[in-house]
């Protein structure tokens, strides 16, 4: 007996030819941006991963408030973007000089605590690094959510980790330069990092 037809009664409605997404009306990341003001954060000690000119001698931790008697440049990374994450921590280690000899500090965040961290970054680093707890320094810059992950938006990224975004900060925490690349697809530049710090020093001579 033909079972060509034997479930054809089922089909009393048409098959779409495509199902809604899942994550349409999910709630988008809002980075935040140049002319915003970054909210105030708190790095705890056992945050810390590598203690430099700003963290090398906190001990009861230490408020953003306290980071910024320089313009601060804030940077996040998760050792999760690969090779994206590489380059960029490269550049940040190559640049690291020239930022301060501009006038600025560095700041890195981490999605990954310090053994990850240094699991994967082995050599000592000359600026200081912290690992972003629940990632909540990243969700007051606007850069993570639960509801838009960057593993949704990007192929490859097979973590819950923020989007990549580098942030310049004065001491009354008004951002003068951001770098937020939602589909890993822009390339940081140092340069035009370098030029806003001049700048921003520049107008407040």
């Amino acid at each position: 007996m033909s079972t060509l037809y034997r479930y054809a009664d089922y089909l009393t409605q048409p098959i779409p030819e495509s199902f809604p997404s899942p994550v349409r009306n999910r709630e988008r990341i809002n980075p935040l941006a140049t002319g915003h003001f970054f909210p105030e954060f708190f790095v705890e000690e056992e945050c810390i991963i590598n203690g430099a000119a700003l963290l090398g001698h906190v001990k009861q931790g230490i408020s953003l408030h306290r980071l910024t008697a320089q313009p601060l440049v804030v940077a996040f990374y998760s050792v999760n973007w690969n090779g994206y994450g590489d380059r960029l921590l490269e550049q940040l280690y190559d640049s690291h000089a020239a930022i301060e000899a501009a006038g600025a500090r560095l700041l890195v965040l981490s999605s990954e605590k310090k053994k990850h961290f240094t699991a994967f970054n082995p050599h000592p680093l000359p600026f200081d690094v912290a690992w972003d707890a629940q990632h909540l320094i990243a969700r007051k810059a606007g850069i993570y959510k639960e509801t838009d992950p960057l593993w949704g938006r990007v192929s490859g990224v097979n973590a819950d980790v923020p989007t990549p975004a580098v942030f310049l900060v004065t001491p009354s925490l008004e951002i003068t330069y951001s770098f937020t690349d939602q589909f890993m697809q822009q390339a940081f530049s140092p340069e035009a990092l370098l030029a806003a710090i001049e700048k921003k020093l520049a107008i407040s001579a």
